[in-house]
């Protein structure tokens, strides 16, 4: 099967950010790459859709404490994350808003 392509938004800051984002991406099956690029905070996924799906993509890395436009990271593990890491959320909530 030919994989599908999605780009979305993660919030993030650093290279650390980079690494633990595209990781928990990569780690699920069925995940072929995951690049995020910290400029624009958009990752792009390649992954095969009978294996898993975007919803789950979303929820692997809101995970590891990087909220995206669908799902946000629990409290405690956003707050875990080291003092670099922490990018500014009142965006989201914003957006969610509207």
């Amino acid at each position: 099967t030919n994989p599908k392509k999605e780009k979305f938004k993660v919030y993030g800051n650093c290279g650390m950010c980079e690494t633990r984002i595209e990781k928990a991406a990569n780690d699920l099956k069925g995940v072929e790459t995951a690049d995020w690029d910290k400029e624009t905070m958009m990752i792009e996924v390649k992954f095969d859709d009978s294996k898993t799906d975007l919803k789950k993509i979303h929820k692997a890395i809101a995970k590891v404490g990087h909220d995206t436009k669908l799902v946000k990271a629990a409290d405690e593990v956003y707050n875990n994350l080291p003092g670099c890491c922490k990018y500014e959320r009142v965006a989201l909530e914003e957006e969610s808003k509207e």
